[in-house]
């Protein structure tokens, strides 16, 4: 009887040991959820998104960079040159605009005319000075952030701009 008793004091103190390792782990996979696979995130803040670049070629890596902004929520409108990014922000509002760094100069300008301004978020170069940068533009990334950097960006940019 009684090594009956101690086998299961044995088999419940083995179990509530294993039930913590299973709660350790899966607060572990919670703790670091932006490392895990956030490109299956579906936004809570949709954004209307310009792709702006002055070079009027399309790669596939823009495609790609196009159609996984959309399937996170997005609506995004890809623009090349000063004339169609002009026009863009006269018919219609965007809430952020994606740009390289190089072609700020260009759509400055014509961004403070629009009727609501958008968050801007500049693209610059892996050899740029990253500190000044993020002084005049807190939400800049570089040109080799992934898609999961941009995802996140774009969220901080929609919930600072309350919508």
């Amino acid at each position: 009887m009684k090594s009956q008793r101690f086998v299961q004091i044995a088999f419940g103190a083995a179990l509530a040991l294993a039930a913590g390792g299973v709660h350790a782990c899966g607060e572990v996979m919670y703790r670091m959820g932006g490392a895990l696979h956030y490109r299956a995130f579906i936004t809570k803040h949709p954004a209307q998104i310009l792709l702006y670049s002055n070079a009027a070629d399309e790669t596939p890596e823009t495609d790609a960079f196009h159609h996984n902004l959309e399937k996170a929520g997005h609506r995004v409108t890809v623009i090349h040159g000063p004339q169609a990014f002009a026009q863009a922000l006269t018919d219609h509002p965007y809430d952020v605009i994606i740009a390289y760094a190089n072609d700020l100069p260009t759509i400055s300008s014509q961004m403070q005319k629009a009727a609501r301004e958008p968050s801007l978020i500049p693209v610059f170069g892996r050899g740029s000075d990253e500190r000044s940068e993020r002084q005049q533009y807190p939400l800049a990334l570089t040109e080799d952030a992934n898609i999961n950097d941009f995802l996140k960006t774009i969220e901080k940019s929609m919930q600072s701009r309350g919508t």
